[in-house]
């Protein structure tokens, strides 16, 4: 692998650990349950049980992997607090 493929693949990777994805699906899953909640009030379409649930799933699922993401962060910065100590 290059060194320019390794630069981009290490940038990757630190933008899905940081979480900010998951903020774009929790925002997506969030307006796709708002809009389903519109379309059941301003109109007389009832939308399935089964759309409710996905929204319920997307917006629960997105939340654990941004508690996640933040678990991870915290675990990283104990690690490099801990190494920092030691080297002093």
């Amino acid at each position: 692998m290059s060194e320019k493929n390794r630069e981009r693949m290490e940038k990757f990777i630190a933008l899905c650990d940081s979480g900010k994805p998951w903020y774009v699906f929790l925002g997506l899953f969030g307006a796709l349950l708002a809009a389903n909640a519109l379309l059941e009030l301003l109109t007389d379409q009832h939308v399935k049980w089964w759309v409710w649930l996905l929204d319920a799933a997307g917006i629960v699922g997105s939340a654990r992997n941004i508690r996640c993401c933040k678990k991870l962060e915290a675990e990283r910065a104990a690690v490099e607090a801990g190494s920092g100590a030691e080297a002093e």
